[in-house]
């Protein structure tokens, strides 16, 4: 796992943040999905929405209510590839809105031949100690909410983020996970 501070403007994190207060969210964020066709029985939800989703190599899904927000998280795919000093194909893009007692519980995010990345939003930036951690368990690594902050890890490892203790504030987070590239020699 690697942590990354001061990797986004903060005037690109401002208008995300809004960005996101303002798009469209749904109650069918369900994690740990345990059903199926739909995968609507699992653990709990949460609010989500999906903004970008390669189905395979020539099908890709992308938000039809925020096309304009999907591409500009798309194009920052490629910062956090160059921070990070990896070479990834971009798989998924979803974003999370928590307020306070909607915790997530341990889950992963994809295969062991993937990277993801956690990008802590807010719709206000607080100094003070408001929970919102995120727990890698695979570590027993707790990382402290931070504005800002983007956290990397195999998509195979066990987490959870936590709600923040405080009511009305938005914990909100954009999850980006890429694929290793196959390498021909």
């Amino acid at each position: 796992m690697k942590i990354f501070d001061d990797v986004f403007d903060k005037k690109f994190l401002d208008d995300l943040s809004y960005r996101l207060m303002n798009s469209a969210w749904f109650a069918n964020n369900t994690a740990n999905s345990k059903t199926w066709p739909y995968g609507n029985k699992g653990t709990h939800l949460l609010l989500g929405e999906l903004y970008y989703l390669r189905v395979n190599d020539d099908v890709i899904k992308m938000s039809k209510t925020a096309e304009d927000l999907s591409h500009s998280l798309k194009d920052s795919f490629y910062h956090l590839q160059k921070i990070s000093n990896t070479n990834l194909k971009l798989i998924e893009i979803f974003a999370n809105l928590q307020f306070k007692d909607m915790n997530g519980t341990n889950h992963i995010d994809g295969k062991d031949d993937e990277t993801v990345f956690i990008l802590m939003l807010s719709n206000e930036v607080i100094d003070e100690d408001i929970g919102g951690e995120f727990i890698h368990e695979d570590t027993k690594q707790i990382v402290k909410y931070k504005y800002g902050r983007v956290i990397q890890f195999n998509a195979n490892e066990i987490h959870r983020a936590m709600a923040f203790n405080k009511p009305n504030i938005a914990r909100l987070s954009v999850k980006w996970v890429g694929k290793k590239l196959d390498v021909e020699g």
